[in-house]
């Protein structure tokens, strides 16, 4: 298995309001992509659209104001089997430390296209970030 794709961003904001935008189809819609369907609900399918087969998450486990995790992707090929994990700690400095990670990829996919990937979700964290600190609907795919 290829490592995971890893990404920590510090946010001004209550654990509460990340909580609710990583977990709720409005708050990904607000910083992810517009298409987005989810709820709080452990067992749910989450789903985000992007001009192609929707990508479905299952998901995985909840810890209110502390951590979402999604896993069984469908929908985008190379994804199946993956983990996507997104924890909500206490910033030394203040604020709210979120460390994401997506996890279990497999060796077989080319390291351009896991490169691609880690870029666009580095650019979804920052989303994230600006989302929750400015209450700016900022969605990387729109």
């Amino acid at each position: 298995m290829a490592g995971p794709l890893m990404h920590t961003v510090t946010i001004k904001g209550e654990p509460d309001e990340i909580y609710k935008a990583i977990s709720t189809g409005k708050g990904l819609g607000s910083f992810w992509t517009r298409d987005s369907e989810a709820e709080p609900k452990v067992g749910s399918i989450a789903k985000f659209g992007f001009g192609r087969p929707k990508l479905e998450l299952k998901v995985a486990e909840l810890k209110p104001g502390k951590l979402v995790r999604w896993s069984d992707a469908g929908g985008f090929p190379g994804w199946e089997g993956t983990t996507i994990t997104w924890e909500i700690a206490p910033a030394k400095e203040g604020g709210q430390e979120v460390r994401f990670s997506h996890a279990g990829w497999p060796e077989k996919l080319p390291p351009s296209e896991l490169a691609s990937v880690n870029y666009t979700w580095g650019r979804v964290v920052g989303r994230l970030k600006k989302h929750v600190e400015t209450g700016e609907v900022v969605p990387y795919f729109p």
